[in-house]
């Protein structure tokens, strides 16, 4: 199939793209990436601290880590190494020159995994077999910005991640397709938590390509749009929350365990002793600059 990829350039969507891509190389793929998700201005500092791990800390500072100090990996990165498909940055993807660019391309499909751009109508009709995204909270409950944040400060037991369809510029209101959930583990940070549903959503999305390849569609059931609520970006106060409850927002065993799960590989002990003690300076240094309140 010809399919695009629509992601934006944070781990959470380079984990997802690694864990994806043995499938994608059985296909004809182009990937395009947002670099910010949501209003910009007036961030609460807990949210800001997630974001410099999750894109600056992540892109800039972990690779030459990991060159330096001679680290195994197979990896991808979404830097200027990246090889394995076309791949460039989306300034507008609802305008006219895009849609045409799309048209030309002839896709079957779009995958969307943290995207942060709004897909409108007219670009959402391009692809043949339609429009997924990946959304990281369990549908209709939690609809917008960080679903997982409130089901934790509304003490569900479980959080989850939901692959949908997107029909129309509708905000996570398309079908569903299919729900992945996770038990919460209360000894493990609000970040920790978050980065282990891509994991379980990549295998949805891998699994409806498989299908839509043999069966040629796939089954999906309509929201109750009448259930739920829609979330815009955390507040302060959502994060305070949290913490009140005994959670961090991020922690340094939680990064150290995500790195060597997914991107590392073989660490020697010694190495694994510079990547702790490199990482608690990394956050150190953060708490230090008010960007992050609790490690």
């Amino acid at each position: 199939m010809n399919l695009v990829l629509f992601l934006n350039k944070d781990l959470e969507a380079n984990i997802s793209y690694n864990l994806l891509k043995p499938e994608l190389l059985k296909h004809k793929v182009r990937i395009y990436y947002s670099d910010s998700v949501g209003n910009p201005k007036n961030k609460p500092s807990d949210l800001l601290a997630l974001e410099y791990f999750e894109k600056e800390f992540f892109f800039n500072e972990l690779p030459e880590f990991i060159s330096k100090n001679k680290m195994e990996s197979s990896f991808e990165f979404f830097d200027q190494n990246f090889s394995s498909f076309p791949i460039e940055k989306c300034a507008n993807i609802n305008s006219k020159e895009f849609i045409q660019e799309m048209e030309d391309f002839n896709p079957d499909l779009f995958i969307s995994i943290r995207f942060g751009k709004i897909f409108k109508d007219e670009i959402s009709q391009v692809p043949t077999k339609g429009l997924l995204n990946l959304h990281s909270a369990i549908l209709p409950d939690y609809r917008g910005i960080m679903g997982t944040l409130h089901a934790i400060k509304q003490e569900k037991d479980t959080i989850g991640c939901t692959l949908h369809t997107i029909p129309n510029s509708g905000i996570d209101t398309g079908e569903i397709i299919e729900i992945a959930k996770l038990e919460i583990n209360r000894s493990k940070s609000l970040f920790g938590h978050i980065v282990q549903l891509y994991p379980l959503g990549t295998d949805l999305i891998i699994k409806s390509l498989k299908k839509m390849e043999r069966d040629g569609s796939l089954e999906t059931q309509e929201q109750n749009l009448q259930q739920g609520n829609y979330f815009t970006v955390p507040t302060e106060n959502d994060f305070d929350q949290i913490k009140h409850l005994g959670m961090e927002i991020i922690s340094v065993k939680d990064y150290q365990d995500i790195l060597t799960v997914f991107i590392l590989k073989n660490l020697s002990k010694i190495q694994k002793h510079h990547l702790k003690e490199w990482m608690i300076s990394s956050f150190t240094d953060e708490m230090h600059s008010s960007r992050l309140l609790k490690v």
